[in-house]
Order: structure tokens, then C-alpha cells, then sequence
């Protein structure tokens, strides 16, 4: 339970993650958000067929709001898998390519569909059709308008065709047409832009404010000399323990831990080679306990352990370990080798935890006075 020192990788503190998230949170929020649109594209391709079904062949208009139901059921299929996969984090973002297919496959049923559909000549078909289309894609504007692609794919695949078709037609009144549809269209793809910008934005902000609440949290809780638990944190992980070994009547051991003749380090290499020493201790520390194991810094050479379910035997053990482990280990310091030890009091019971660390800095302190480098037991006597 002592703090990490490395970053986690699903963490939000790289910028290309960060980047990846605010696609994965866009794309999900497409997902909910456009859902409904799948039944509006249907209903509004059959109020288009009624409005025209006196005036265009009934043939044609079947056949392409066949079409637009095969598409509406394809990507009410797809939509039907997603939901049913409920993917998170980044894994949503292998759906991002059916997603955009199903979506384009749709579009261009609606735009080549209306070019198919378009009548000969100076009609109030043309107006109509027109008028269905310029909705479609105000519709997709609002709905889309999180991931810009898919926005712009999906009014261009609808509007672009007739466009082109209006302008290949003779007369003004269609060159009109044409020349509005395009204004429009140009407008909607900056409005798409100033929607898109926003929304990303917000999203992007709101990862920076999660990273940077991450990066304060883990400042406020972990040591910045050695990378394990400051003393803050050491105390509210150790009452979280003490909590649990009274409730499950559960042995608690505290470990008091006091780097020897530190003093006389920094005198003499300088506090360079004090803060090095302190380092080297720290990673000692966090590779020799248990995940369940709370281990910190809690002032100047002084660390603190707590081992949950370990009685005074294992606990004096796991001391006498970790005091054999710090005296064997050189720890080259710029030109010299420093041999470091250790003087380790220890104490178990499973009452408070002020109490606990009290009695283990009372033994750490016979330690101390007994000659360093040794390992003392609470109420145990030599």
C-alpha cells in the first residue's frame, strides 16, 4: 500500500494519452448523443416520400427508402454491438471506422438518392428535395458536431451531390439553387469548425485539470527526495490499516526505521550524499514489502513501516532482513563507496496506531542507544 513511484500508463499524464482519451470521450459521446438520429434520417426520408408521392414515380421512391431502411438497420446493428460491448477508455476507438462507414454509407443514400430523385426542369420538387436536404444537414451539424470528420463527411456525402447536380442544370433559377446550397454549405463547415474547436477544447481541458489534479494529489502524498509515502500520507494509509487489523482482530507490526551516523554523512561528503543516501534507502524500502504493506518517509532520516497481519516474530524477521539488506549494500557515492546501516525498533499490536509507532520509536531509540545496526522488540528484553 505504499505509494507508487512510477507513473501509471493508464494515466492521463502524457499528452499523446490525454489526446487519445479527449478521440475516445468524443467518440462515445457521438455514440449517445447521435443515437436518435438513426429513427430521424428514417421518419424524415418517409415524410419526403409522402410530401412527393403524387408527384414523382412511386417505383423510385420505394426503392430508395428501401435502401435508407437497409442502412437504418445496418447501423442500428452496429449501434446494437456497441452497446452491448460497452467499451471503455481507449478500446472505444476501434469502433470509430464502423461508426464512420454505417454513418457515410447513409449520407450518400440520402445525397445520390436526392440526385436520382431529382426531377427534369424548373420544378417545386427541386425546392422541396432541396429544402429536405438543407435540414438533413442542419440536423448533422448539431448532432455531429463533436468530431469535425464525421460533421463534415456527412454534409458533404448529403448536400455535395445535389449541389453539383443544380449547377450542371440550365436556367437561373437552378444556378440559384446551386449557389445558396454552396453558401450554405460553406457556412455550416465553419460553423462546424467553431463547434468542433469548443467541444475539443473542453474536452482537452478537462484532462489537463485531471492531470494536474493527479500531479498535485501525488505531491501532496508522496515524499519528494525518495518517491515513497511522506508522512501525511503514511498516517492516513496507517489508520486505514489500523482500522482494518482491529475490525478483522488482526496483528499490526510497526517498524521504526533510523538511518545511523546520518549526521555525520552530511558532515562529511556534504548533504548532496545525504539525499542520495536517504534515496537509496527509500528504494530499499519499496522493493522489500508487500503491496499490503504501508512504508514512508516520515521526517528527516526517519522512515516508518506497517505490516499488516504479522506478529512480532514475523515482524522481527522482516527487520532484521531489511537491516542485513541496507548494511550489504555499497552505495557509491561520486568516487567513494558509503556503507550505510540502520537501527530498526519494532513493536505489534492491534490498538491505535499513535500508540503502535510510539512504542516502535521507543525501541528504535534503545537501538540507537545499544550501538546502532541492530534490530530492538517493544517490551522485549535483551
Amino acid at each position: 500500500m505504499h505509494e507508487p513511484t512510477a507513473h501509471d500508463p493508464a494515466s492521463t499524464s502524457a499528452p499523446a494519452a490525454r489526446e487519445a482519451l479527449v478521440r475516445a470521450d468524443t467518440l462515445a459521446l457521438l455514440f449517445e448523443q447521435s443515437f436518435p438520429a438513426l429513427f430521424q434520417s428514417l421518419a424524415i426520408g418517409l415524410i419526403l416520400c409522402w410530401t412527393l408521392w403524387e408527384r414523382l414515380p412511386s417505383d423510385k421512391l420505394l426503392v430508395w427508402l428501401g435502401l435508407l431502411g437497409a442502412s437504418a438497420v445496418l447501423r442500428l446493428v452496429m449501434y446494437a454491438a456497441y452497446f452491448r460491448a460497452k467499451p471503455q477508455g481507449q478500446a472505444i476507438l476501434a469502433w470509430e471506422r464502423p461508426y464512420a462507414a454505417t454513418l457515410w454509407l447513409t449520407s450518400l443514400i440520402w445525397g445520390l438518392g436526392m440526385v436520382w430523385l431529382m426531377p427534369q426542369g424548373e420544378t417545386v420538387e427541386q425546392f422541396v428535395i432541396l429544402f429536405f436536404v438543407a435540414g438533413l444537414v442542419g440536423g448533422a451539424m448539431v448532432t455531429y458536431s463533436a468530431h469535425r470528420g464525421m460533421t463534415i463527411g456527412t454534409m458533404l456525402a448529403v448536400l455535395m451531390p445535389t449541389t453539383i447536380w443544380l449547377y450542371l442544370q440550365p436556367g437561373h433559377i437552378a444556378l440559384g439553387l446551386a449557389v445558396a446550397s454552396t453558401s450554405f454549405m460553406l457556412g455550416a463547415l465553419r460553423s462546424t469548425r467553431v463547434l468542433s474547436t469548443a467541444m475539443q477544447g473542453r474536452l482537452r481541458m478537462s484532462y489537463e485539470l485531471q492531470h494536474a489534479n493527479q500531479v498535485a494529489d501525488r505531491m501532496a502524498r508522496t515524499d519528494e527526495l525518495t518517491g515513497i509515502a511522506n508522512r501525511r500520507s503514511f498516517m492516513e494509509l496507517g489508520e486505514q490499516c489500523a482500522r482494518l487489523c482491529q475490525r478483522q482482530a488482526q496483528p499490526l507490526a510497526a517498524l521504526l526505521i533510523d538511518v545511523d551516523h546520518f549526521k555525520q554523512i552530511n558532515d562529511t561528503h556534504g548533504h548532496g550524499a545525504g539525499d542520495f543516501v536517504l534515496q537509496q534507502v527509500g528504494a530499499l524500502l519499496a522493493q522489500q514489502f508487500r503491496a499490503a504493506d504501508v512504508c514512508g518517509r516520515i521526517g528527516g532520516e526517519e522512515f516508518a513501516v506497517l505490516l499488516v497481519d504479522t506478529d512480532t516474530i514475523a515482524a522481527t524477521s522482516v527487520a532484521e532482513k531489511l537491516r542485513l539488506t541496507v548494511a550489504a549494500t555499497p552505495m557509491a557515492w561520486q568516487t567513494q563507496i558509503l556503507h550505510v546501516t540502520v537501527s530498526i525498533g519494532v513493536a505489534c499490536h492491534n490498538a491505535q496506531l499513535g500508540a503502535l509507532l510510539h512504542q516502535a520509536d521507543t525501541a528504535m531509540y534503545r537501538a540507537k542507544a545499544d550501538g546502532r545496526n541492530r534490530v530492538v522488540v517493544y517490551g522485549v528484553t535483551p
